[in-house]
């Protein structure tokens, strides 16, 4: 159960319909007119009011007011769903909030609830610092959680109660960040065309990159395995695999640079190259240490940054190529 979060969390990166796709995206986004067709929207707040096929959203604020015909995947610091959803929810958040009906709830929060004219049809799965069950869950309601209130009805209750984590990082996590913050800068130092190329990527185009850079890391993943099957690919995999790993490990870096370039831009401030990565790089891993948060702050870095690898070999090959060339 304790790995829910980062299940979930992966999950939301990926697209629910493959058909049709409508992208939206903005400080505030308002959908108030129905939108027969897969949304996949990014803002501040986010507010669904009108019908739509599916929802992939991720926001500060989000409110889902409006029927899904199909999935809801979200995150955000707080959202709610009031509509009623045709298939499953997968959510990852601050507080969580679920009053309408759905198929199946696999949900992830620091408070999560299930509003009294809920239903959830099949089966809800919850991990949760404080669980609230009002509704009816007509089959399974399995709970992981600190605290857990069940005034409503489940077909079956399971509920594994966790111990608060501590806050604080181990010795192996603090090690493992300077080690990452030495490699950061000698490469900041020692290769700064490279390394500043992939963060212009990631400045240029993050929402899109961050989508392909997923989407490319399980395309690969699954590429290394297939040819790994045969005796002549192994060899082919494995050194594959190792540079795979390598792009992965090295895809948070460009995003800390890229994070403290930002901060410093709008602060006025004129730090340097590695002064702007140590910054970014302090900040990053402050987020990275967030329970629920952290975890999904992590999944899009790497995303975020292998993305922007790909983008900038693709220019270092076909100069000028980059998200936005035809």
């Amino acid at each position: 159960m304790k790995y829910l979060a980062v299940v979930i969390l992966a999950l939301l990166l990926i697209p629910s319909g493959a058909e049709a796709l409508t992208f939206l995206g903005g400080d505030e986004t308002l959908i108030d007119t129905p939108i027969p067709d897969d949304v996949v929207v990014s803002g501040g707040t986010v507010t669904v009011s009108a019908p739509v096929d599916s929802l992939t959203v991720a926001g500060g604020t989000v409110r889902v007011d409006g029927p899904v015909a199909g999935d809801i995947i979200a995150a955000g610091g707080s959202l709610i769903v009031n509509g009623d959803v045709g298939g499953k929810v997968l959510a990852a958040g601050g507080e969580i909030e679920l009053n309408g009906n759905a198929t199946n709830a696999l949900v992830t929060g620091g408070a999560v609830r299930i509003g009294r004219d809920a239903v959830i049809e099949r089966d809800a799965v919850i991990s949760a610092g404080e669980v609230t069950n009002e509704g009816s869950v007509l089959r399974n309601l399995t709970v992981s959680g600190e605290t857990f209130t069940n005034t409503g009805t489940a077909g079956n209750v399971t509920f594994e109660q966790e111990e608060p984590e501590s806050a604080l990082p181990g010795l192996f996590t603090i090690l493992t960040a300077i080690g990452f913050l030495i490699l950061g800068l000698i490469l900041v130092r020692f290769l700064p065309g490279p390394f500043k190329a992939v963060v212009r990527e990631v400045e240029e185009s993050p929402i899109l990159l961050t989508v392909i850079g997923f989407v490319a890391i399980i395309a690969i993943a699954i590429i290394l395995l297939i040819v790994a099957i045969t005796i002549i690919g192994l060899p082919i995999a494995l050194v594959g695999g190792l540079l795979f790993i390598v792009a992965l490990m090295l895809s948070s870096l460009f995003i800390a640079y890229a994070l403290g370039d930002v901060i410093v831009s709008r602060a006025g401030w004129k730090p340097g190259p590695l002064g702007i990565f140590i910054l970014g790089f302090v900040i990053l891993e402050i987020l990275f240490l967030i329970p629920l948060l952290g975890a999904l702050v992590q999944v899009i870095a790497v995303s975020l940054g292998f993305g922007g690898i790909l983008y900038a070999l693709r220019g270092a090959r076909a100069p000028g190529a980059g998200p936005g060339a035809t």
